[in-house]
């Protein structure tokens, strides 16, 4: 069945690309009695796309190639930026060995020059 269809249709495709014989009513000859004349017709007018149809064709094809180049390409690129920076919420705090907030000012205030004493991290581990 299959190729039935698929000789049909090259068949009909072979039919409808091949040459054919071109007869010319372009020039046509009339004979009357008292006169002699020929009537020819005029060539047809050459299709040709005006300026205003060329700038909506090439502003539409603009178009749907940036919002496509623009809906795949601009993910792609933010998928390598980093995030942008958040706000002061996100971090925690240095404490001391009671559990109290240190500030940096008032710390280092306290601590003499090449004091090795440390801040408490996360866990109680020393920073």
């Amino acid at each position: 069945m299959m190729k039935l269809f698929v000789a049909a249709l090259l068949a009909s495709a072979v039919q409808a690309f091949a040459p054919t014989a071109f007869v010319s009513n372009a020039v046509t000859t009339r004979t009357t009695a008292t006169s002699k004349s020929s009537l020819q017709m005029a060539a047809a007018e050459e299709l040709y796309i005006d300026q205003d149809r060329r700038n909506l064709m090439n502003l539409i094809l603009l178009g749907s190639a940036g919002a496509t180049v623009g809906a795949l390409g601009i993910p792609y690129i933010l998928f390598f930026l980093p995030p942008g920076a958040g706000g002061g919420g996100g971090g925690v705090s240095a404490k001391n060995a009671l559990g109290d907030d240190l500030f940096s000012k008032p710390y280092l205030s306290e601590k003499k020059a090449g004091d090795r004493s440390l801040a408490q991290g996360l866990k109680g581990d020393a920073t």
